[in-house]
């Protein structure tokens, strides 16, 4: 495999290649290192390659386990507060149950979007997806992506506000 050859085949799988890590890790950085790490492996070992392999299928599955390897590898967290790090250790037990309480009450407003709004605004927001990715994913137009994300966090302020109003009356 020449280097014309490596970039026809193997930079034409990258984003689809990013995409499974992506998945798999729940990280765009960790995705990027594990996408990185297998393309460098399919250059140094180029030479044992045979034309007619399904470098596809091959990558894909290097990436699969490279990711599965970096899950591993990451230092278990016991609690949500060591995510936010130093920071937290400063506040005082109230201000840390009220923040715990937002995040549950954000969780449940997500729960009550529709399934597909759920999925869309996850794969764009939280797992940081393009809408480009997003519709190659779900099969939906670009348009038909935007409108859900819009309609999706339009109805997330709205809850929102409902929440903290209701919040704010009860105290």
């Amino acid at each position: 495999m020449d280097i014309v050859e490596y970039k026809r085949i193997v930079v034409a799988l990258r984003p689809s290649l990013l995409a499974v890590a992506r998945r798999i890790t729940g990280n765009t950085e960790d995705a990027e290192d594990v996408v990185q790490d297998v393309c460098l492996k399919i250059w140094h070992f180029r030479a044992r390659f045979d034309p007619y392999e399904n470098m596809e299928a091959y990558s894909t599955t290097m990436v699969k386990n490279l990711s599965i390897d970096k899950i591993r590898c990451r230092k278990p967290f016991s609690d949500e507060t060591e995510l936010l790090g130093n920071a937290t250790e400063e506040q005082l037990p109230d201000s840390l149950l009220e923040e715990k309480e937002e995040r549950d009450a954000i969780r449940r407003i997500i729960g009550m979007l529709p399934p597909l709004q759920q999925r869309i605004l996850q794969m764009k927001d939280i797992e940081g997806y393009e809408t480009g990715e997003i519709t190659e994913i779900t099969g939906m137009a670009a348009e038909a992506v935007r409108n859900n994300l819009s309609r999706a966090r339009k109805r997330m302020r709205e809850l929102y506000i409902m929440y903290y109003r209701n919040k704010q009356a009860t105290k």
